[in-house]
């Protein structure tokens, strides 16, 4: 068979994959296949994302970070020193060429500013006492990023079928923190108040903010 008739031949099997609901994703580049890195992904029916979540939250989830995090302080430290170093004493990537340190950390501090007008909503927080937000607190509704997730060495991205169910998880743990925990939250007269957060955080650009998403959280004190 000539090329030009393999390339016809392919594409046209790529048009039955698609009409058949099937995705064709780019793969992530750990994952991908010799012949130009594309993977056909199939979405698994039977996986339940926020059903996994909500199956291991309370016994491994919310236990590792409890044990786990360190103190938002001393990693920021660290990572002002180096970066690279910090990130292997403190952080978790499954691969740290590819994807950036991730870190599970405990934070206390005051609120300075809070934007809750979003649904991307946040608050701004002082730990160390000098006046000036060294961390950015998310309160959701809309999470972003999977700093939570990426941040637990228990749930690899080898664990799971594919990159969709991965993504999902992502999704679902974000979600679950905000049902049954950030939602609880006063969204008034946040400015002043006391916090103290047990999240993760994934390493910034130099020179950029530091957010992080709670996994647990308490606001008290300040304006009622």
């Amino acid at each position: 068979m000539t090329t030009r008739l393999k390339t016809l031949a392919t594409l046209a099997m790529a048009g039955i994959v698609l009409a058949a609901g099937c995705k064709i994703k780019k793969n992530e580049p750990q994952a991908a296949k010799a012949d130009n890195g594309v993977e056909i992904f199939f979405d698994n029916a039977g996986f339940n994302a926020d059903q996994f979540i909500a199956g291991m939250y309370s016994e491994k989830i919310a236990p590792y970070f409890r044990e786990h995090a360190h103190d938002f302080n001393e990693v920021r430290a660290a990572i002002a020193a180096d970066r690279q170093a910090a990130g292997e004493k403190y952080g978790h990537s499954e691969n740290p060429v590819q994807t950036p340190w991730s870190f599970a950390v405990r934070l206390k501090g005051t609120v300075l500013d809070a934007n809750t007008a979003s649904r991307a909503a946040f608050v701004s927080v002082d730990t160390d006492d000098d006046g000036k937000a060294d961390a950015k607190v998310q309160l959701g509704p809309v999470i972003k990023g999977t700093s939570l997730r990426d941040a637990l060495p228990l749930i690899p991205f080898s664990a799971f079928k594919n990159q969709i169910e991965y993504a999902n998880v992502g999704r679902a743990l974000n979600k679950y923190v905000y049902d049954n925990n950030l939602s609880k939250l006063p969204r008034d007269n946040l400015k002043g108040k006391e916090v103290s957060v047990t999240g993760a955080f994934t390493l910034p650009a130099k020179g950029q903010e530091i957010v992080v998403t709670p996994a647990e959280i308490t606001l008290s004190g300040g304006a009622q």
